[in-house]
C-alpha cells in the first residue's frame, strides 16, 4: 500500500498541518484546523496508510517558517496535486505563477487558462486548492478590488495579503503600502496583467 507522510508544527498563523506522497506535497492546513480534522481530509482524499513522520518535512518546515514570518519565498517542492481535475490543475498551475506581493483577478486567471468567462469556476477551483500557501490563492482577488472568499475564512485571506505588504480599507478594497508612507495606492495599480 502506498503512503502518505504527514507532520503538524506550529506558526504565527496557528498549527500547520503538511502532508506528501511519493510525488510532493499534496495537502496543507492551517489556522484553525486540528489534527483529527486535517486526518480525516486525509483519509477522505487518499485512501493510503497515513505515517506521522517529522523528518521529512524539514525543508517544508523551514520555508514555511520563513513565509509565515513575512520573508518572500519561493516555494519549490514537487507537488502531487492528482486530486485536482484537469480545469483545477490548470487554474492552480497559473495562480502558482503570481509572484510574492502579486495580485491578479479572477477574470485574469480565467482569461490566462483560456476560459474567458469562466470567473466562477476559476473562482470554485482557486477554493479547492490543497496546497495553499505554496499556490497562493490568497492573492486572487475580485476585479473591482474586493476580496472574494477563501476557503480558510476572509481574517486569513486579510492577514496573509498584510504579511505580504497590503492593507484594506473600510469597504475591504485593498491599497498597496508605498515604502513607509501611510500613502495607498488604489488596488487597480496593483493588479498586474503580464
Amino acid at each position: 500500500m502506498d503512503k502518505v507522510h504527514y507532520s503538524g508544527f506550529d506558526s504565527p498563523f496557528g498549527l500547520v498541518f503538511v502532508a506528501r506522497t511519493a510525488k510532493g506535497i499534496c495537502l496543507i492546513k492551517f489556522s484553525n484546523v486540528s489534527e483529527r480534522k486535517f486526518l480525516s481530509v486525509l483519509k477522505k482524499r487518499y485512501r493510503k496508510n497515513i505515517l506521522r513522520d517529522h523528518k521529512v518535512f524539514a525543508d517544508v518546515k523551514k520555508s514555511l517558517d520563513k513565509y509565515f514570518k513575512g520573508t518572500p519565498v519561493d516555494f519549490e517542492f514537487p507537488l502531487d496535486l492528482s486530486t485536482g481535475t484537469k480545469f483545477q490543475k490548470k487554474v492552480w498551475q497559473k495562480v502558482k505563477e503570481i509572484p510574492y506581493g502579486g495580485l491578479r483577478s479572477y477574470k485574469w486567471i480565467a482569461e490566462a487558462t483560456g476560459s474567458a468567462r469562466a470567473y466562477r469556476a476559476v473562482g470554485s477551483a482557486v477554493g479547492q486548492n490543497p496546497v495553499a500557501p505554496i499556490i497562493p490563492c490568497h492573492r486572487v482577488i475580485c476585479s473591482d478590488g474586493s476580496l472574494g472568499g477563501y476557503s480558510s475564512g476572509i481574517p486569513l485571506k486579510k492577514r496573509l495579503l498584510k504579511l505580504e505588504g497590503y492593507s484594506v480599507d473600510a469597504d475591504s478594497h485593498y491599497y498597496k503600502k508605498i515604502g513607509a508612507y501611510s500613502d495607498f495606492n488604489k488596488f487597480s495599480g496593483f493588479l498586474k496583467t503580464g
